[in-house]
């Protein structure tokens, strides 16, 4: 069935919360961070609250591809916009979601919207691994302003039907309109995506980290891309 791409609305951060566990709820990263069912269970609370906060940032883009064929329709009464921010609500069921941070300069003294983490959560591989890629973005691009996928994630039941591949054009659009490069990191497993949509890799980033009460090592690894046309 048809898909469309359109700006997201606070009302689809519950949906949003939904489609993230649903896509990397079992990550091994998410479930170091996140130790416990319990701590998980309040992790869907806490990226409700931080999907309606990058909606309404200016300087963050969310987008969502509705199935215009499901058999879940949004509510008519519901305002819907396009990708500028204006026109009907396009019916039918979230499936997929991306959020791209916009290319902002350091002068501009941007603050993103900050996550509140639920109590349990593992604050130091939190830390650690937020430290890795910070430092990978620097290695990648220095502080040149870029578009950055930060978030991308589908209904692992709509998966393979081109709603990924639609939210990522949009950023690399967005690109070659202000020329400006893009930057993500992506899981090993969504590697050869990229690549094939003309993204360079360019840096690997890995933590070694014990989770839990497990005295055994553990080793996660992502790669660095970066779209440059």
């Amino acid at each position: 069935m048809p898909l469309t791409l359109v700006a997201a609305e606070p009302e689809d951060a519950p949906r949003i919360a939904e489609i993230h566990m649903a896509a990397f709820g079992s990550n091994a990263m998410l479930l170091a961070q996140f130790p416990t069912p319990t701590v998980r269970d309040a992790l869907k609370k806490s990226i409700e609250l931080k999907a309606l906060a990058d909606i309404n940032d200016l300087q963050t883009t969310v987008l969502v591809v509705r199935d215009s064929g499901s058999d879940a329709p949004s509510s008519p009464s519901e305002p819907d916009r396009n990708e500028q921010g204006h026109g009907p609500r396009e019916q039918g069921k979230t499936i997929a979601f991306a959020k791209w941070a916009h290319p902002v300069s350091i002068d501009e003294n941007y603050i993103e919207p900050h996550w509140v983490w639920p109590t349990g959560t593992d604050l130091k591989i939190l830390g650690d691994w937020t430290n890795k890629t910070e430092e990978a973005q620097r290695h990648a691009i220095g502080d040149s302003p870029c578009y950055r996928l930060t978030f991308i994630g589908t209904d692992p039941e709509y998966e393979r039907r081109g709603a990924a591949t639609m939210m990522v054009r949009w950023g690399m659009d967005q690109c070659r309109k202000n020329c400006v490069p893009a930057y993500l990191e992506s899981t090993l497993e969504a590697a050869s995506f990229y690549r094939k949509l003309g993204f360079e890799a360019v840096e690997k980033i890995s933590l070694q980290y014990e989770a839990g009460n497990s005295k055994t090592s553990q080793v996660y690894e992502e790669i660095c891309f970066v779209y440059n046309k």
